[in-house]
């Protein structure tokens, strides 16, 4: 007979009182209350750090913010007694300098208390800088005129004189009207997206001041400046490359754009009947711009919604597609409907991209621009190309993307969602261009501007044939002079 092995002996709950499970239970329970622990520390740990980020964005903002009006959702435009308006949403404040009266400036001198004293300078303006000289070698006179379609340049920027004396001194003397919509804190100097300061001779370093403390007439007439609540002065960061502190500059361009829209569309929406943001490092043909809308496409600016420039479809969720910021152009109609929008839209939120209109940090102004026209307006881009399929704006050098192959190079990123036939190589951009982009430097701009309105065989035109892929470049510079009617 086969012996049976003992009993198994049970608590009064039915479990086996066996000491293994007993130290399994013990393993778990140890487990589970060390992940609530964790739990708890890291929940701790997240709202800290929320706070300590909203007291570095509030401190950040506040100099920027100085007397700054009340904002009053029942008054838009409140005249000033001296000088300009003030135009008043409900976070958007647009700001003329304070007033000369005693009680403005004890206001402002009160609200100004706290920040450190600026020594920023700014040299003078060239005497012809607002009224500059047309070059002598075109005769802008035969062009075709376009009295129906005036075009109304905007210029997000900071203060920088060379590049706004280049850029009016060039194409931007093409524009019916032209502003460069500039951030209210003045100084430094400018080079690309760096910032730098340099002794005053004191032994303080120069730094930033508000516009309204500069002398009166120190800032051409055609410079609006806006009030943001975000700053364009990034603290200084450490270049591993370079091995050197640098201070770049936090252009928060989604805000100073809704803002200068909603700006435009109060004061200057009857001035003209197309409206295009243009980067300070595009160069752009208002010209070509006209030929464009009237004589290509024939548009109704005043009856028809248009959003149009250079699209692409990669950067924004489920690819959306939207118009690159070198050049971003719309009707009246769209301006009026936009603007709005923008006056209404959430503002305030630190939540970074995440697909909504509304007003946000760290923001892509392509991107959010595109959701709101197609959230609310049911607005979608244009992409403006000509017959053959050639782009009108460029997102790069025009002799760089003069060999762009879509065959050789296959499918990458400029490429995604163009049309199969879309033009590539010497035929990847039209021969009347409306924007050129990546031209930072004022002298770039300059050399751009002899290259295609200057004498026939210029020095610069010349200098073409010269650089890298030279014989390509300097083709297409001829050919745009010819369509132009430059040349012959």
């Amino acid at each position: 007979m086969t012996a049976r092995p003992p009993p198994t002996n049970r608590n009064f709950s039915g479990t086996t009182n066996n000491p293994r499970n007993n130290n399994r239970h013990n393993l778990i329970h140890i487990f589970i209350f060390t992940l609530l622990f964790l739990s708890v520390g890291l929940l701790c740990s997240a709202i800290y750090l929320s706070k300590q980020l909203d007291l570095n964005d509030n401190a950040l903002s506040s100099q920027i913010r100085l007397g700054a009006a009340k904002i009053n959702d029942n008054s838009n435009v409140l005249p000033n007694k001296n000088r300009g308006v003030e135009v008043k949403e409900r976070t958007a404040v647009i700001r003329a300098p304070p007033t000369t009266n005693d009680d403005d400036k004890k206001k402002v001198q009160q609200s100004t208390a706290n920040v450190p004293k600026a020594t920023a300078k700014i040299a003078p303006l060239p005497n012809n800088i607002n009224s500059p000289q047309t070059n002598t070698a075109t005769d802008f006179s035969t062009f075709k005129q376009y009295p129906h379609d005036r075009l109304y340049c905007m210029i997000p920027f900071i203060w920088n004189r060379p590049t706004y004396s280049a850029i009016m001194s060039t194409w931007g003397q093409r524009c019916d009207t032209i502003h460069f919509l500039t951030d209210a804190m003045v100084g430094g100097e400018l080079n690309g997206d760096h910032i730098s300061f340099t002794n005053n001779g004191d032994g303080e370093e120069e730094t930033t001041k508000p516009y309204w403390e500069y002398p009166p007439e120190t800032f051409p007439s055609n410079v609006k400046f806006i009030n943001m609540t975000r700053t364009w002065e990034c603290p200084p960061t450490y270049n591993k490359r370079t091995g050197r502190t640098e201070q770049k500059v936090c252009r928060h361009i989604w805000e100073k754009m809704w803002r200068s829209w909603v700006y435009v569309d109060t004061h200057h929406k009857n001035d003209a009947e197309w409206f295009c943001k243009i980067d300070y490092d595009t160069f752009f043909f208002p010209d070509n711009f006209k030929y464009y809308v009237r004589d290509v496409k024939d548009w109704d600016p005043v009856g028809e919604h248009h959003y149009f420039g250079h699209v692409i479809q990669h950067r924004s969720r489920k690819d959306a597609p939207m118009v690159v910021g070198a050049s971003a152009c719309w009707s009246r109609k769209t301006l009026g409907g936009i603007a709005q929008v923008y006056r209404e839209m959430p503002k305030g939120s630190k939540k970074g991209e995440r697909g909504k209109c509304e007003d946000r940090a760290h923001a892509t102004e392509e991107v959010t621009t595109s959701t709101c026209l197609r959230e609310h307006l049911k607005i979608e881009p244009e992409a403006a190309r000509d017959d053959q399929m050639r782009e009108y704006i460029t997102i790069d050098r025009y002799p760089l993307v003069l060999t762009w192959n879509r065959t050789e190079q296959g499918e990458w990123w400029f490429w995604k969602g163009k049309p199969k036939d879309a033009g590539q190589m010497e035929n990847t951009i039209a021969r009347r261009p409306i924007g050129i982009h990546k031209y930072k430097k004022p002298e770039e701009i300059l050399t751009l501007w002899e290259e295609f309105y200057g004498p026939s065989g210029n020095a610069a035109l010349e200098k073409v044939g010269k650089q890298r892929h030279g014989e390509v470049a300097k083709r297409f510079v001829e050919e745009v002079r010819k369509e132009m009617g430059i040349d012959p």
